[in-house]
């Protein structure tokens, strides 16, 4: 899929070092991202490792990337949890770099995200945005995600305390 000048696909196990520079470079950018900047640990060889799993089915979970050029500059990262019970699940992360922002790239991102967990026969997915991140909010609002709740006070961030809803979407 393309949009924007983006081309949007399933993450390859040769995206490993690029997706680890694009999430170091969100931590730097964005106060949205669960991780302050330097947490994260600089790893391709074990994000190479979870995308070969995910090729190759023995981990349900997996990744869209939207590129320009050879660049990473966005992703959505749905984590499902490897036991019976939960495989219908995902858990979702997204980010998209600040100055590609604004181009319909995150909502490209999020339905090619939906399109392939409906494809994998999930029937949820599930993610936390910060409450005052307005912009996600609209974009997980307009994808069809519905709030189910607010965990109040959840995140320390800059020194203060910030609640996030917890939403999800079911897709069956």
């Amino acid at each position: 899929m393309t949009t924007t000048g983006s081309s949007i696909r399933l993450a390859r196990p040769e995206d490993a070092s690029a997706l680890v520079a694009l999430q170091q470079a969100l931590d730097h950018e964005s106060e949205f991202m669960l991780l302050e900047p330097g947490e994260r640990e600089p790893d391709p060889e074990s994000v190479e490792a979870r995308l070969a799993g995910c090729a190759d089915g023995r981990d349900p979970s997996y990744l869209v990337v939207a590129l320009t050029g050879p660049v990473v500059v966005g992703y959505v990262d749905v984590t499902v949890l490897p036991f019976t019970r939960a495989r219908r699940s995902g858990y979702v992360v997204a980010g998209v770099r600040a100055d590609h922002a604004g181009r319909g790239l995150g909502r490209a991102l999020m339905e090619s995200a939906i399109r392939e967990a409906r494809s994998r026969g999930m029937g949820r997915l599930e993610l936390t945005v910060m409450e005052h991140n307005h912009r996600a909010l609209g974009l997980y609002l307009r994808c069809g995600f519905q709030v189910e709740g607010l965990r109040r006070a959840a995140l320390d961030v800059h020194g203060r305390r910030v609640s996030e809803y917890y939403m999800g979407l079911l897709l069956d």
